[in-house]
């Protein structure tokens, strides 16, 4: 049973005018091809629709119950049909974006969610990965779109624009070091581990490059979790440690030798080499670029 398109709109119409003259005028047919269409419709039904024995066509009990579900059937069909249309209108159905969670603050998801709204037709695939590995994915155009650190990285393979400032800070657990993390000397930092979550060439880990040892963890809840235990001191962005300071799991650490306290990294902005931005990636881009600090 394969009920024609045309003869349940033909069944619709002269249930709701109630007559088949009435809707061949709707529909701008003759009155016979609408009474074909409605027993072509019966016979796949297997039972009639309409009672014929009076002036007027009367709908049957089980034609009551057709006309709901068809009814339900077709305005289903007229949302398929809107939705196609706004798929045809948009350039971009998925869009591939990859977000080092180093970045991936309050106000970044901020704008993602103020995405969704405006593009309710786009579907987003996020990767949420290191830098480095971003960075990989866009000179092989498995992303459109990455927002990570990117410093130190050979940026001429790609399209590249700064976003925005992170603050920054050295933590440690308030057991470190007996609790002494205020003013530690070179002579204290001769013995302490470094955490750090990048292997990148910024300026506080030139300074720093003396301690004994040095690991480079790039899960942040890992990195956290070990710089709660006292393994060592932290630096990340204010954001990343802001639940922990505030619940006191944490505390900032500032050193006598230097002026390490006020650290911040620059986010940037990778796409794909020679390829220009669409609008909706654009959109994204603008909205990144305009937060200053984070």
């Amino acid at each position: 049973m394969k009920p024609q398109m045309d003869n349940l709109i033909s069944f619709i119409s002269a249930a709701d005018k109630g007559s088949f003259s009435a809707a061949a005028k709707e529909l701008k047919k003759s009155q016979a091809s609408v009474s074909i269409a409605i027993q072509n419709l019966e016979i796949d039904l297997g039972f009639e629709l309409f009672n014929r024995n009076k002036k007027y066509p009367v709908l049957t009990d089980k034609g009551e119950k057709v006309l709901k579900n068809t009814k339900l059937m077709m305005s289903h069909y007229n949302d398929f049909i809107h939705q196609s249309r706004v798929i045809e209108s948009i350039s971009d159905v998925k869009i591939r974006i990859g977000i080092d969670p180093l970045v991936c603050s309050e106000k970044v998801t901020d704008i993602l969610c103020e995405f969704s709204d405006r593009y309710p037709m786009v579907d987003l695939f996020i990767m949420q990965q290191n830098s480095k590995l971003l960075y990989k994915e866009i000179i092989e155009n498995k992303l459109d779109f990455a927002i990570g650190l990117f410093a130190g990285l050979d940026k001429l393979n790609c399209e590249f624009v700064s976003a925005f400032h992170m603050q920054s800070s050295w933590v440690a657990s308030p057991n470190y070091k007996d609790g002494n993390v205020s003013n530690i000397s070179l002579t204290s930092m001769a013995s302490s581990r470094l955490l750090t979550p990048i292997d990148l060439n910024y300026s506080s880990m030139n300074e720093m490059n003396f301690a004994t040892q040095i690991w480079c963890v790039e899960d942040i809840h890992t990195i956290l979790s070990f710089c709660r235990s006292g393994i060592g001191i932290c630096h990340l962005p204010n954001f990343v440690t802001k639940r922990d300071l505030n619940e006191d799991r944490l505390k900032k650490v500032s050193f006598a030798f230097n002026q390490l306290n006020n650290e911040h990294w620059v986010a940037s902005i990778l796409w794909p080499k020679n390829k220009k931005l669409s609008n909706k990636l654009n959109w994204i881009q603008n909205k990144i670029s305009e937060i200053e600090f984070i």
